[in-house]
């Protein structure tokens, strides 16, 4: 084994190979994980100063609009017909497997995909 210089707490110290590399791989890790910690606050502290500005007001309006576009969207699930209504039930409220809402209904899971694909759209379009 040959032994390396390496510098701790501010000394040359001599040290196997091993150790040496042991070391710069704990010192590599102790960077990254500081540098991790250094866009996670940053990042925290942006958000925090982002969320105070103006929150209340911004806070009121994301509801009123929230509750609006639900009350769309329960305006325009009611105008379906009883078929798309079940299967919305029963993928959604009852959150079964499209497998299983396809051996309910008595169709593949494919058939079932594309149908709530289609719902999907006609829905989409009636709430935008």
């Amino acid at each position: 084994m040959s032994d390396t210089v390496v510098t701790y707490q501010g000394q040359h110290v001599s040290v196997p190979k091993e150790v040496a590399d042991f070391l710069e791989r704990d010192r590599r890790r102790a960077r990254a994980q500081y540098k991790q910690d250094q866009r996670h606050l940053s990042r925290i502290n942006f958000e925090t100063v982002l969320s105070s500005f103006g929150d209340a007001e911004r806070v009121t309006e994301n509801i009123a609009l929230k509750n609006l576009q639900l009350e769309t969207l329960r305006e325009a699930v009611a105008g379906l017909n009883e078929r798309e209504q079940k299967l919305i039930s029963l993928r959604y409220d009852e959150e079964l497997s499209m497998e299983e809402v396809g051996r309910q209904l008595g169709v593949s899971r494919m058939a079932i995909s594309k149908r709530l694909r289609t719902l999907h759209r006609k829905l989409n379009r009636a709430v935008s």
